[in-house]
């Protein structure tokens, strides 16, 4: 019944998601991009991971090239289907991307060996939607609610207002976000 839920709402979302002229979803990655320049939980981050954008999503590379401005690290997440686990790997440059699963972009695989968790200070994570609590309906694969379970750093969630729901379905391994950041500004979120 959950699962059947959570399918409900990625069609639903994802749909008007998709319908977002690509304009208007650039204009908004902007906006949400120099609202995550002005949050103070960065302020002391020296390690960011960092979701790489695909399709309709938020336009992370707005964030990333800002991160890289005020010299922080930049790390992004390998997926890896066999075992459904994510490693994490430092990029300097757009350049250190290539083409992987399902066509998203991911870290060149000469990008050995993956970093640790310890060096991150945040993370920024998507989903298809997100709920005022900080709980998610992500794309399915459980990965960064296994990457996220035990992580006490402060993460934070990016979509357009439109991804936002009432309430997302819950299970017991479903791992909440700090806050979530939309083009109308940051929702500071309570499990």
């Amino acid at each position: 019944m959950l699962d059947e839920e959570k399918k409900r709402i990625r069609r639903e979302i994802l749909a008007l998601r998709d319908a977002l002229p690509g304009a208007e979803r650039e204009k908004m990655s902007s906006s949400i991009c120099r609202r995550f320049s002005r949050l103070p939980m960065l302020k002391d981050c020296r390690g960011v991971m960092i979701f790489l954008s695909f399709g309709s999503e938020v336009n992370t590379d707005y964030i990333i090239e800002w991160l890289w401005k005020e010299n922080k690290r930049v790390f992004v997440p390998l997926c890896k289907p066999r075992t459904r686990e994510m490693e994490i790997f430092p990029i300097t440059g757009f350049a250190d991307l290539e083409p992987g699963y399902f066509g998203i972009r991911e870290p060149k695989k000469d990008l050995q060996p993956p970093a640790a968790k310890k060096d991150i200070d945040m993370v920024v994570v998507p989903a298809v939607a997100f709920d005022r609590r900080g709980y998610r309906v992500g794309y399915g694969g459980g990965y960064y609610d296994r990457f996220l379970a035990g992580l006490n750093i402060p993460k934070v969630g990016l979509s357009f207002s439109c991804q936002m729901i009432p309430e997302a379905p819950v299970d017991r391994f479903d791992q909440a976000v700090n806050g979530v950041l939309t083009e109308k500004g940051f929702i500071e979120t309570k499990p």
